[in-house]
């Protein structure tokens, strides 16, 4: 396997009901059919579920479910569930929510996995600023995974423009019982200017995870390749080859803040490097080995609401044909 595709190896979560692109669920049950045909198909993970559209998604994808029992190929899931602004609301919405994933899964078992869930944090657990009630809350939450058979890993979505070390820690206990079990969410980006984050922001959030040795994904604004200017939204956007290389070296190398955010700002795809097995940026390099071991513990996917889009723009930086 060559270091680009053990970069990018079922990295992508398809998020077609979101925008940009905000697809129909309809659209988005075929799009998604038709990205697990695709010759690329190695770069899609799963698909992104919200537990609030359950009941349309079983409604509109019932011949595509079938299709994928038949031929033993089940979809890969993640959970994507509501929350609330105090522990006890959010707590009572994941125990919903969990039991409409649970119902779904068990009525269609050859046709669906659940592999991972994501749902935003609290407020009074982020602003609590506060280990304990994090840890607390996080054992809670993943009670009410385990009582519906949900025991893969939970995202949990923080705010990068708040602390959230407290939250890093008690991830980081929580992972040394169930390894890998609690990981964190980042929001790179949005629609507006705004609300995009600051490449000093994310390499922060990036070193704090590495240290914590919390596994993490992203989400939101990752359409391209490379760091570039979107006249749309009016704001540099961060590249999803960037974001992974980063993520990577980081982890090899243990490198700062300042390195890993020149990464992320990295607006020259020349300057990323695969080959003989190997990727590079400047000094730095990771074999296939070294990359693997940093997507297990590290960063593990992003999300899209597009998987042809970042697949034709890897043909326009000549790293797919």
């Amino acid at each position: 396997m060559d270091a680009l595709k053990a970069l990018m190896l079922r990295s992508l979560d398809y998020a077609g009901v979101f925008p940009p692109a905000q697809l129909p669920m309809n659209d988005a049950v075929k799009e998604f059919v038709r990205c697990r045909q695709d010759k690329d198909e190695w770069f899609l993970a799963r698909f992104v579920l919200p537990a609030a559209r359950i009941g349309e998604f079983v409604q509109l994808a019932g011949a595509e479910l079938a299709e994928a029992a038949a031929v033993h190929q089940p979809w890969n899931l993640t959970g994507l569930f509501r929350s609330g602004a105090s522990i006890d609301e959010a707590l009572a919405v994941l125990r919903s929510d969990g039991k409409l994933l649970r119902g779904l899964v068990d009525t269609h078992p050859d046709a669906l996995t659940v592999d991972s869930c994501e749902l935003p944090l609290p407020e009074e657990v982020i602003n609590s600023h506060d280990q304990e009630i994090a840890r607390g809350f996080l054992a809670a939450a993943l009670k009410i995974f385990d009582e519906n058979n949900f025991h893969g890993p939970v995202f949990w979505e923080v705010n990068l423009k708040k602390s959230f070390e407290h939250v890093a820690l008690a991830a980081h206990h929580a992972n040394l019982l169930q390894a890998g079990r609690v990981c964190l969410k980042f929001r790179t980006g949005g629609l507006t200017a705004a609300s995009i984050v600051s490449p000093e922001n994310l390499a922060r959030a990036f070193k704090v995870a590495r240290d914590g040795h919390v596994p993490f994904k992203l989400t939101a604004g990752l359409h391209l390749g490379m760091r570039h200017y979107d006249s749309s939204v009016g704001a540099d956007l961060f590249g999803f080859i960037n974001v992974f290389a980063a993520a990577v070296l980081s982890a090899t190398h243990s490198l700062s803040e300042t390195e890993i955010q020149l990464m992320l700002e990295e607006k020259d795809s020349a300057a990323f490097v695969f080959a003989s097995g190997k990727l590079s940026w400047k000094n730095y390099e990771a074999g296939v080995t070294e990359i693997r071991n940093a997507r297990t513990s590290g960063l593990r996917s992003f999300g899209s609401c597009s998987f042809f889009e970042p697949i034709e723009d890897m043909k326009k930086l000549k790293l797919l044909s």
